[in-house]
């Protein structure tokens, strides 16, 4: 009998693994961190070679750190980062740098989109805004200022079916979550657009192959076997997006429930029991790793990666001091956000490292601290970050009432709950009962159960996350700290409108591109 999972979750700038048994519980865990790569501002670029030997040595090592013989691991799953474009040759081999979610080049390409499809017409047809961070656009750039790229390729691959290929999967599987956030996708059918691809004369034969989540698509082989320590022959399974594995982890799979994950990218991810569209065009409908349910979400491009921009660039001497002392520095950061008052003295963060996304979908936005005086400090500049970011989330939450979608519970994922103080701050900022699961790294718990529902060890998503997920703590929020952050809140969404309405963010990016030496 099967007695354990096991997950990956191949992030933006790391890969964690985990074995768990069926009751998750945690037998073994591993990290490795990695780097993007920034060859101009506004350009994210990432090796993919890198991206799955780094997924094998996290397994490898997670298993090997649990004790637990390879042979009684039931199945893997896999959740990967969104929107990251891998064009290979029929060997599965990179022909370029992957072009990640975050990189904001194909602006000319959205541009094209909006003149020639019409926004109307691409948010009727995938649910989508049109945005840089869709891979639609990415594959329009590298036809148009790569074309020998474009020539040479055999599959515009994400990350999931990427390594699910190089594992041993048949073929290219790309679950419906992934597809969804291609960009090229029927959010109502689960099929490729056939009238997009005619539009922009585009090769369907390109594309990988759509499939549900949880579904078995092959063997883990020989050869990876010995690069992951699997036992050869372990069913692989499809998982899904990270944010929609999140979900799965989270136990967001009725109405009422919504999770938000703070990693590199925050995403705010809500159920749908049906394809609910926003009459704006704002927020995204896309597919839930709940094969045949859907979610809204919204995406922050640098929630974490805001916090950990303030750790490497603005904390040195609190990060040099923790790793001489072994403490932390998140922990020493967050001493100094203790003690500064809510609303950071009338200092505020906007997180917008990597343009805006939902609700304002803005590539030129950029980050800025607003308000400084001689009376702000590190703690001040510290708490404004968090703050910040969870002023963001806020914003998406808000955009998810609009649209009708009931909220009675957050529960949080993801690095950010290791921080008590940034669990209640996020709770006072909201105005809603917010919940730590179990397990913080949902994203990996979420694919370890499809992964189980694929091998059939569960038989349904609802019994693996009966079995699997578990909330920890419960934080209501302080009434007076969430007044004082609705005035803050006003603040930091007029900070934004009028940058962008008067051209400011534009400006800046004009001069970036133009002066980027």
């Amino acid at each position: 009998m099967a007695k354990y999972l096991c997950g990956i979750d191949n992030g933006t700038t790391g890969t964690k693994a985990m074995v768990f048994d069926l009751d998750g519980n945690i037998m073994g865990e591993d990290y490795r961190e990695y780097k993007c790569e920034f060859p101009v501002p506004g350009w994210v670029d990432q090796d993919a070679e890198m991206l799955f030997q780094s997924s094998c040595a996290a397994l490898k090592s997670a298993i090997a750190k649990s004790g637990v013989d390879p042979k009684d691991i039931a199945a893997m799953g896999l959740s990967t980062q969104r929107c990251t474009m891998v064009p290979v040759d029929k060997d599965c081999r990179p022909l370029r740098k992957a072009i990640s979610w975050q990189d904001s080049r194909a602006t000319v390409e959205c541009d094209w989109i909006r003149d020639v499809i019409s926004a109307e017409k691409y948010y009727d047809i995938t649910g989508l805004p049109i945005a840089a961070v869709w891979a639609f656009p990415t594959i329009l750039w590298i036809r148009n200022n790569e074309p020998e790229i474009y020539e040479k390729t055999n599959k515009f691959l994400l990350t999931q079916e990427f390594i699910l290929h190089r594992l041993g999967a048949d073929g290219y599987p790309e679950d419906w979550s992934n597809g969804s956030l291609q960009g090229l996708m029927e959010i109502e059918t689960f099929k490729w657009s056939q009238e997009l691809i005619n539009d922009a004369q585009l090769n369907s034969d390109q594309l990988p192959d759509l499939v549900p989540s949880a579904k078995m698509v092959g063997r883990i082989t020989k050869e990876a076997a010995e690069l992951t320590g699997l036992a050869e022959g372990t069913p692989l399974v499809t998982g899904g997006g990270d944010q929609q594995c999140a979900g799965i982890g989270a136990g967001v799979i009725a109405d009422g429930l919504c999770e938000v994950t703070l990693g590199t990218a925050g995403v705010s991810l809500c159920f749908m029991d049906k394809p609910l569209k926003d009459p704006q065009m704002k927020m995204p409908c896309s597919a839930h790793a709940y094969p045949g349910k859907w979610e809204c979400e919204g995406l922050q491009n640098a929630a974490g990666a805001s916090y950990r921009w303030f750790r490497d660039t603005l904390a040195n001497l609190e990060v040099a001091l923790g790793q001489h002392s072994g403490i932390d520095p998140y922990e020493l950061i967050n001493n100094q956000v203790s003690k500064t008052p809510v609303g950071s003295r009338g200092l505020f963060y906007i997180p917008y490292l990597a343009g805006a996304s939902a609700p304002n979908w803005d590539p030129y936005a950029k980050g800025s601290f607003v308000g400084l005086t001689l009376a702000h400090d590190y703690g001040c500049m510290a708490r404004a970050v968090m703050e910040g970011i969870s002023l963001e989330t806020r914003e998406i939450l808000e955009s998810f009432e609009g649209l009708g979608l009931e909220l009675k519970e957050v529960r949080i994922t993801g690095g950010g709950t290791k921080s008590t103080l940034w669990n209640q701050m996020q709770a006072d900022i909201y105005g809603k009962p917010v919940s730590k699961l179990a397990i913080g790294e949902a994203t990996v718990l979420g694919a370890a159960i499809l992964g189980g529902v694929g091998a059939g060890v569960f038989n349904s998503v609802e019994e693996g996350v009966e079995q699997m997920v578990r909330i920890e703590a419960q934080y209501e929020p302080d009434n007076s700290n969430h007044l004082v952050y609705n005035e803050v809140f006003d603040i930091y969404r007029n900070i934004y409108h009028s940058m962008a309405q008067n051209g400011v963010y534009k400006q800046i990016a004009d001069f970036q591109h133009n002066h980027r030496g």
